[in-house]
């Protein structure tokens, strides 16, 4: 039976398939969120201290640039892959050992371009095993628990993050110790789900021949004929580029204005990203359940990714007010429970409007360009909000609300989901 013969997945998910899922997106949000947020700025000012946000910009810029065409190419290959251990473990094993190599490149990296180098060799593994990893969902799960199982890997993302700030930034201090730790949590924390996955091998005689040119065509989504996929897609884009933002320059703005420093003699400004990632993991993980599973129960989820995204988007108002560190730490709390009403919803209603089972890995892959085009976006958004001073956090933050309230009033027109 061919792939696009084949029904929408109808037989429940079970709590070890779940519990292994989240586990996998813990590991990888692990991984990658310290290396974004914390590791990368770090070497950047380690490398030019007086143009530390430039070489940042262009090494997320490459980066970006490079993890939007693996994560496209990836997804429409493991939809093709007949392997007899399956479609997605093959990749998720390739790309989740290629990215720990890649840490090893970022770690000795010495100039801008070794940098650059070392960036994009891990977005191209990274992403081999993330795109697979993220069609793993409908293949397994039905419609009617796709807003429980969204909640529980959205939650990889804010666990992730707290325990890589946490862990980087507060618990090690040694480089080394550093990357060896968030490569360990990207392998160990995809085992249980790489062992235990079923995914049945596909049958040779059900992929059609390999042609260049059908394949290239075949990535393109007509947005009038799928409009709903082009809606779903433009929101995330926006909700996603705004959250960028925040998240990638945040260190330099509690170094740069806050001068958290100065305010806290003895501790350093990861300590403070540190803190601020913890309090908004609360939030985020209670928000993230709580929105997964009302979409479920209700059958809503527009209304909560709106909700959500206007959450973000007054948030990043506040920021731009230079808030004093109790208010930057309130709002953080409500930035989690944005942020995790979203990610959890809005993962859950994509998947929802994806216009072929057939081709959920390369069509979730357009999706995913979402999430990777934003990380090359954001470097040129910050350069021209920031200024030549690199100072104008005002802009810089107004910017980004405005594009959170963009992305969460581009969903209203969707028609397949309510």
């Amino acid at each position: 039976m061919r792939p696009d013969d084949r029904a929408r997945p109808k037989e429940p998910v079970r709590a070890g398939f779940i519990a292994a899922y989240t586990l996998a997106q813990i590991g990888a949000f692990v991984s990658f969120q310290p290396l974004l947020q914390v590791l990368l700025p770090l070497k950047a000012q380690a490398i030019d201290p007086a143009g530390k946000a430039v070489v940042l910009s262009q090494v997320a810029f490459y980066g970006a640039i490079v993890a939007s065409i693996a994560n496209l190419l990836a997804g429409a290959i493991s939809d093709r892959t007949t392997s007899r251990f399956g479609r997605r473990r093959p990749w998720i094993v390739v790309g989740a050992v290629g990215a720990s190599l890649a840490y090893l490149a970022i770690m000795r990296a010495t100039t801008p371009m070794a940098l650059v180098g070392g960036m994009i060799l891990f977005q191209l593994t990274f992403n081999l095993c993330f795109s697979a990893l993220v069609a793993v969902m409908p293949d397994r799960v039905p419609d009617g628990q796709k807003g429980l199982v969204a909640a529980f890997q959205s939650l990889g993302n804010p666990l992730g993050t707290a325990a890589g700030a946490v862990l980087i930034g507060g618990v090690l201090v040694v480089e080394g110790q550093r990357y060896a730790a968030i490569s360990a949590a990207l392998l160990l924390g995809l085992l249980p789900l790489v062992v235990s996955l079923r995914d049945p091998p596909l049958p040779k005689g059900s992929v059609p021949p390999f042609k260049l040119g059908a394949f290239l065509s075949g990535l393109w989504v007509n947005p009038r004929r799928h409009p709903d996929f082009a809606f779903a897609w433009a929101g995330r884009f926006m909700v996603l580029v705004a959250l960028c933002l925040t998240q990638n320059y945040m260190l330099y703005f509690l170094q740069d204005v806050l001068d958290y420093p100065r305010l806290f003699p003895g501790h350093r400004a990861e300590e403070g990203l540190a803190i601020l990632t913890t309090v908004s993991t609360l939030s985020n993980v209670a928000f993230a359940l709580l929105g997964g599973v009302l979409s479920d129960r209700l059958k809503r989820r527009k209304l909560f990714a709106l909700g959500a995204a206007l959450m973000i988007a007054l948030t990043m108002a506040v920021f731009s007010l230079s808030p004093s560190w109790p208010l930057l730490l309130a709002t953080y709390v409500v930035l989690g429970c944005g942020a995790g009403c979203y990610y959890a919803v809005d993962i859950a209603l994509v998947t929802q409007v994806l216009p072929s089972q057939r081709d959920a890995g390369k069509d979730l892959g357009v999706i995913n360009l979402a999430n990777t085009l934003p990380q090359a976006l954001a470097p040129g958004l910050a350069v021209w909000a920031l200024g030549p001073s690199q100072m104008n956090y005002q802009v810089f933050f107004l910017t980004a609300a405005a594009l959170a309230l963009a992305g969460g009033l581009a969903i209203l027109p969707i028609r397949g989901v309510r």
